[in-house]
C-alpha cells in the first residue's frame, strides 16, 4: 500500500488531536454541567423529562461544535502545510528539470524559502555543484584521453602505411617495425596509467595499510630504474640510510617514487645524476628528494600535476611521456596524507619533494 503524501499525514495527525482535545474538553464540560443541574435539582424541583432533554441538546451542541472545530483546524493545518511545502514542490521541479547538459546553468540557491529549509536547499545546490566539477573533470579526461590514444594510433598506423607504399630494404622495414613498436609501447603506458588512475579514484581510503620502510621502497626503486639510467649515461645516487617508516600502500608507494625518478631520468640532462635522499624531520614529517639537473620553464611547474599536460610536447613521442606520472604520484601522495612540491631554476636544477607523515 502506498503511503499517504506527508502533508496529508502531518494534517490528519493535527486533526486527530484537535478532535482529542475538543472531546476531553467537552467530556469534562459535560460531567461537569450534568453534577450541577443535579446538585441544583435539590432546591429546585423540576421534571426529570425536561433535564434529559437539556442535556441531550447540550451533548449535540457540543458534537456539533467539536466536528466543525475538527474540520477547520484540519483545514487551516493543511492550508498552512501546504504553503509550507511550497518551496520543496519548487526545488523538486526544478531538479526534474536539470540534467547532464544544463547542471551548470541550473540554480536552485535562488528558491525562496523558510530559514528552517535554507541549509537543505544550500546543501543541495553545493552538491551539483560537486557533481558539475567531476563531469567537467570525466568531459575533459574523456576528451584528452581519447586524443592521447589517438595520436599514437595514427603515428603508428602511418609509418606502416608508409611502409607499404614500395619495397624497401630489410633495414628500413626494421626501422618502420621499431617505430610503430614504439608508439604501441606509448599506448600501453597510457593505457596502464589510466588503468591506475581509474583504480585509484574508484577506491576510497589505502587498501592493505601498514607500515612501510621507505628506505627500502627507495632502494626497490633505484635497482629497477639503474639499467634505464645506464642506458642514458645516467646514475642514479641514493641517500636513503636514515630509518623512516610510514604507514600507507608499499605498491601505491613504489608507482610514486618510480614515477618521480622516471620522470628525472627521461626528462634531465643525458650523462647526469638522479639523487634521491630521505631524511626525518621533528614535525614527525618525512621527506624525500629526487633531483636532477635538468630545468622546467617556471611558467610550466603550476600545470605539472594536471593530467596529460607536458611542459614539452613535442618531446613526447620520443619519450613515450603520457603526461600523467606526476598526477599519479601527487594522488598517491595526498592518500597518505602528504604532498608533493616541485621547484626548478638553471643554477639548481629541478627539485620534487614529497613530504609523508612518519608511521
Amino acid at each position: 500500500m502506498k503511503p499517504l503524501p506527508l502533508k496529508w499525514r502531518i494534517s490528519l495527525l493535527v486533526a486527530l488531536v484537535i478532535a482529542a482535545v475538543i472531546a476531553v474538553v467537552s467530556s469534562a464540560a459535560y460531567v461537569e454541567l450534568n453534577e450541577s443541574i443535579h446538585k441544583n435539582m435539590m432546591a429546585v424541583v423540576a421534571p426529570d423529562r425536561y433535564v434529559t432533554h437539556e442535556m441531550h441538546e447540550f451533548l449535540k451542541t457540543l458534537i456539533i461544535i467539536g466536528v466543525c472545530s475538527t474540520a477547520v483546524g484540519g483545514l487551516a493545518v493543511t492550508l498552512i502545510v501546504l504553503w509550507a511545502l511550497r518551496p520543496i514542490e519548487r526545488t523538486a521541479a526544478r531538479l526534474r528539470g536539470i540534467t547532464h547538459r544544463n547542471l551548470g546553468s541550473e540554480r536552485i540557491d535562488d528558491i525562496r524559502a523558510p530559514s528552517e529549509l535554507r541549509p537543505f536547499i544550500t546543501a543541495l545546490a553545493d552538491m551539483l555543484a560537486r557533481l558539475n566539477r567531476v563531469l567537467e573533470q570525466q568531459r575533459q579526461f574523456t576528451a584528452d584521453a581519447s586524443h592521447e590514444l589517438r595520436t599514437p594510433l595514427a603515428l603508428a598506423k602511418s609509418t606502416l602505411q608508409a611502409a607499404r607504399t614500395r619495397d624497401r630494404d630489410p633495414a628500413e622495414y626494421r626501422q618502420a617495425i621499431d617505430e610503430t613498436l614504439g608508439d604501441l609501447d606509448r599506448v600501453q603506458r597510457l593505457m596502464g596509467q589510466l588503468l591506475v588512475l581509474a583504480r585509484l579514484d574508484e577506491v576510497d581510503g589505502l587498501p592493505d595499510a601498514s607500515g612501510v620502510p621507505l628506505g627500502g621502497v627507495l632502494e626497490r626503486v633505484a635497482a629497477d630504474f639503474a639499467a634505464a639510467a645506464a642506458a642514458r649515461g645516467s646514475r642514479i645516487a641514493l641517500d636513503a640510510d636514515q630509518p623512516a617508516t610510514v604507514r600507507g600502500n608499499e605498491e601505491q608507494l613504489g608507482r610514486l617514487f618510480g614515477n618521480l625518478v622516471e620522470n628525472a631520468i627521461v626528462h634531465g640532462p643525458a650523462s647526469g645524476t638522479v639523487r634521491v635522499t630521505l631524511s626525518g624531520g621533528p614535525d614527525g614529517q618525512c621527506t624525500v628528494c629526487v633531483h636532477d639537473a635538468g630545468t622546467i620553464p617556471a611558467e610550466a611547474i603550476p600545470r605539472l600535476f594536471d593530467r596529460f599536460y607536458r611542459a614539452d610536447p613535442s618531446r613526447s613521442r620520443a619519450t613515450g611521456g603520457t603526461g600523467l606520472g606526476l598526477a599519479v604520484a601527487r594522488e598517491i601522495a595526498r592518500r597518505h596524507d602528504g604532498d608533493i612540491e616541485i621547484a626548478s631554476s638553471p643554477d639548481a636544477g629541478t627539485r620534487v619533494t614529497v613530504r609523508l607523515p612518519q608511521a
